[in-house]
């Protein structure tokens, strides 16, 4: 095939003008170069993330693998039988140029090699031009390659070395005029060749002793036809591909559409927005999908008003029965004052039940206390009085609360403190309830074990740590720790009791001042509490990243990231830091520094 010329002689100015704009555009501003592994890695990535993109690239594949295999499977039947063709038509042009050149000589006069050879010259010269359009080249040799009295002709010099010995030698040996065919290939090698066939015979010529005739047919038509073929079918699969590509993405477009749809609805249902639904627009299953959805959407909107009814009355009798109930523990509490301040002139067993009546009552405050709180919260009245203040001085109000509890039960109280001042803007009346609560409660499962209470600050947060070393708990108690009214109990010397209100008071202070509250736990190793709030609650929650301790996320042991103290600058913390029991011993050795 020759290339088509190339556009030359570009003018002086255009380049110039080219080299000035490639000049001034901004390097910055340069166009993506494509790359096919870029679009295939997009590709795949789309195909994994759409049912639709996966669906549309299976068909395809094997619409395109199954016309393929049709396409080859055709092709080589039609090739052979477009071989079959073009192989008999030759050797009935052959023929045919037989019958003529034996006629020929047959009907020739001639006396001397001179006349001889002239005739051979004619003869070859006429079979050419009368011959076949696919006739190359006609060759007329000497059977008997002794005999001098007429020289090989050849009407095309070039392709003669086409005409094999071995078709030589199975012509001139021959002597029943059998015609002989030889497939060969025309041309160069580089290029395949054009594909055509030598067919030779013998003519009877008097005293020469008879010709070999040879003739050389070309099947560069036939192979431009079946090239032609071979393009057309290519096509045709890759047309039919992407058609039934594009029926199919059609076809789920319609399917998938209105289930995402219905996806999206759902997503936004659960997000709060309780009025979401979807338009029916179909008849089908689809249609019975949106019809399903909204009949879901209708009868979860009922029952969610219906539990918020139930929890708003639930919630009124709470308030009600904890304001209904401060006036007799009141009176109760005077009269067992009363009765303390007597309790010497009793005997001992009335004092004793003087005693006892005293700790209950105090119990039935504190729960009636708890539940005043809660009350508050719900109704909505619970509000924060920000002030600020040094973070370390609520901290030891709350040890020094539960110092007494903690003495009682043999359980020490580590505190370890930085000795500068950590400011913050806080409640302090709600951060020494969380810290109290929170106390409290490790002490009832520290069995004789220390707690250790420690304080991490950065620039944006403050976190307090509380954790005890005692019986710990399963990760389905850890998951209801801050649930209301429940109660884990897997001490093994449990003396007092708990309204299980304590720790879902300390999370909902953590809440007001837009922190939290985080804990690990693990059976017989005890319960870690951290207590997140910002320094400025104004400003809202502080993201994970820029906490100064925080839980590990790649473990579920009680392991942290970050550095206990104050930290000028928050990049720069520790990993696996330990706690210090205070004769200075490390609970963890493990300690390397780490850079965001």
């Amino acid at each position: 095939m020759i290339a088509p010329p190339g556009t030359h002689g570009e003018s002086s100015g255009s380049v110039d003008r080219l080299a000035g704009w490639l000049r001034r555009r901004p390097l910055g501003r340069s166009r993506r170069r494509f790359s096919w592994r870029r679009l295939l890695r997009s590709g795949r990535a789309e195909v994994r993330r759409s049912l639709q993109a996966r669906t549309v690239a299976l068909v395809v594949l094997v619409a395109l693998v199954v016309a393929v295999v049709f396409s080859f499977v055709s092709m080589i039947s039609v090739r052979a039988s477009l071989l079959d063709q073009v192989t008999n038509q030759a050797r009935a042009d052959f023929s045919d140029m037989v019958v003529q050149a034996q006629s020929s000589l047959d009907s020739a006069d001639v006396s001397d090699s001179v006349q001889y050879q002239q005739l051979v010259n004619d003869l070859a010269s006429s079979l050419q031009n009368e011959g076949a359009s696919n006739l190359v080249s006609v060759y007329l040799w000497s059977r008997d390659s002794s005999n001098r009295l007429v020289v090989p002709v050849s009407t095309d010099p070039t392709y003669e070395s086409e005409v094999s010995d071995d078709i030589r030698t199975a012509v001139t040996s021959d002597r029943s005029d059998h015609v002989f065919y030889q497939p060969v290939s025309i041309g160069s090698d580089r290029d395949g060749g054009t594909p055509g066939a030598v067919l030779g015979t013998t003519l009877d010529f008097g005293a020469t002793g008879g010709l070999a005739f040879f003739a050389l047919f070309s099947y560069e038509t036939q192979q431009a036809s079946l090239m032609q073929i071979q393009l057309n079918l290519l096509v045709v699969c890759l047309a039919l591909s992407v058609l039934m590509g594009l029926v199919v993405w059609l076809t789920l477009r319609g399917i998938v559409r209105p289930v995402s749809e219905v996806a999206d609805a759902a997503e936004t249902f659960a997000s709060g927005d309780l009025e979401t639904r979807v338009p029916e627009t179909r008849k089908d299953e689809i249609g019975s999908l949106q019809h399903s959805f909204n009949t879901m959407a209708d009868a979860l909107n009922q029952k969610i008003g219906e539990l918020e009814e139930a929890g708003a009355m639930q919630r009124r009798f709470v308030s009600d029965v904890s304001h209904e109930l401060r006036t007799p523990i009141t009176t109760m509490r005077m009269a067992s004052d009363l009765l303390e301040t007597r309790k010497d002139d009793y005997d001992p067993m009335t004092r004793r039940t003087v005693e006892l009546l005293g700790g209950q009552i105090n119990r039935f405050q504190d729960l009636l206390a708890d539940l005043l709180e809660i009350s508050r919260y719900d109704a909505g009245y619970a509000a924060v009085d920000l002030v600020e203040t040094d973070v370390r001085d609520p901290i030891r109000e709350a040890v020094d609360q539960v110092s007494g509890l903690a003495a009682a039960k043999r359980v020490p109280i580590h505190v370890d403190l930085p000795n500068i001042q950590v400011l913050a803007r806080i409640d302090a009346r709600r951060v020494i309830r969380i810290v109290r609560n929170l106390l409290s409660n490790a002490v009832d499962f520290a069995e004789d074990n220390p707690i250790e209470v420690r304080l991490a600050a950065n620039l944006r947060a403050v976190v307090i740590s509380v954790r005890d070393r005692g019986v710990g708990m399963s990760p389905d108690q850890v998951a209801h720790v801050f649930d209301r009214f429940w109660r884990g109990d897997p001490s093994r010397a449990r003396t007092t009791g708990g309204t299980g209100l304590s720790l879902s008071i300390a999370m909902t202070d953590a809440k007001l001042h837009q922190g939290t509250i985080r804990v690990r736990s693990e059976l017989d190793e005890g319960t870690w509490f951290l207590v997140i709030l910002p320094r400025d609650p104004a400003k809202g929650a502080v993201p994970d990243v820029d906490l100064p301790v925080d839980f590990r996320r790649d473990t579920d042991r009680m392991l942290v990231t970050g550095g206990f103290g104050v930290a000028d600058n928050h990049a720069v913390d520790y990993l696996d830091a330990p706690f210090s029991d205070a004769d200075g011993d490390a609970a963890e050795t493990d300690e390397e520094e780490r850079h965001a």
